[in-house]
């Protein structure tokens, strides 16, 4: 029974993954795994392998928290699977809707990525939230709506994206669309394309036992100006997924613009329903 509830929120981990503005990491916080999460990351590697020395088999599967991964990871992969169909078939046929979703939901983020930076803005943190909002502009701007799908490029997306999906506050999918690859990866999930599917995951273990630690020691090292850098790149970066851009609001099926701001205000809405959960759980 406890590995079956592990599993149900791998689901809910797995749908916020899917989602550019929710992440993985928020809804593992708000759960009350996250640090078990990490915990279980951390043993992959050095840790793990010394275990592997040791004890063999068993001793690794302890090491990394075998039956948690085992249920959580199943619980994420089933629910990616099953959300990528709706999501495809919302992005194609109400593009506007959807995208001013997304937007709602990665507006109402930021209060909950920045909560703990000093209020206002700090002369010191001004160059951080600078470059962040520099780069998320010059990224928005250069890279393609949709990225051409090889291997290599496929393999470093996976690696970037799962840096993000892991942190609370930041979502990974977001990363996927600003790499021009988000509707890529879904529809290579939804038909099974092996080559990308698995070049994808491949990149994803890399940048778990890599990249990722890397950005827990800075975050843990310089709290605030990775923050400060974080928040500025997704406020430069919203130019990419506004709903209301001319490829968009000329489609056939365009909606009424009265419309695409209450997909927004509904992300703003659940969003805003997270952070009173993730009080409710961690009241200190």
């Amino acid at each position: 029974m406890k590995h079956l509830w592990i599993l149900v929120k791998g689901l809910a981990m797995g749908a916020a993954d899917v989602v550019p503005g929710v992440s993985g990491g928020t809804v593992a916080y708000i759960t009350g795994i996250y640090q078990r999460l990490l915990d279980a990351i951390h043993g992959i590697g050095p840790k793990g392998f010394k275990a592997l020395q040791s004890e063999g088999i068993p001793g690794l599967w302890r090491a990394v928290d075998g039956p948690f991964l085992l249920a959580l990871g199943s619980g994420i992969a089933l629910s990616i699977l099953s959300l990528s169909k709706l999501v495809l078939w919302g992005l194609d046929t109400y593009p506007q809707a959807v995208w001013g979703l997304f937007f709602g939901l990665i507006v109402g983020s930021l209060p909950m990525i920045t909560k703990n930076l000093p209020k206002g803005l700090p002369l010191g943190l001004f160059p951080f939230w600078s470059i962040g909002i520099a780069f998320g502009v010059g990224l928005s701007l250069l890279s393609p709506s949709e990225a051409s799908l090889t291997l290599p490029y496929v393999f470093m997306s996976g690696a970037l994206a799962i840096c993000a999906m892991i942190l609370p506050g930041i979502s990974g999918s977001f990363i996927l669309v600003l790499l021009g690859v988000y509707e890529g990866i879904l529809t290579a999930l939804h038909d099974r394309d092996l080559p990308i599917v698995l070049t994808f995951m491949a990149g994803a273990g890399l940048g778990l036992l890599s990249f990722a630690r890397l950005l827990r020691w800075l975050f843990a090292r310089y709290p605030n100006a990775m923050v400060s850098t974080m928040a500025g790149f997704i406020v430069g970066s919203l130019t990419k997924i506004w709903p209301l851009q001319a490829s968009l609001t000329q489609a056939s099926n365009a909606l009424p613009t009265p419309w695409v701001f209450v997909s927004m205000a509904i992300g703003l809405v659940i969003v805003r329903t997270l952070q009173r959960l993730t009080k409710t759980s961690n009241p200190g």
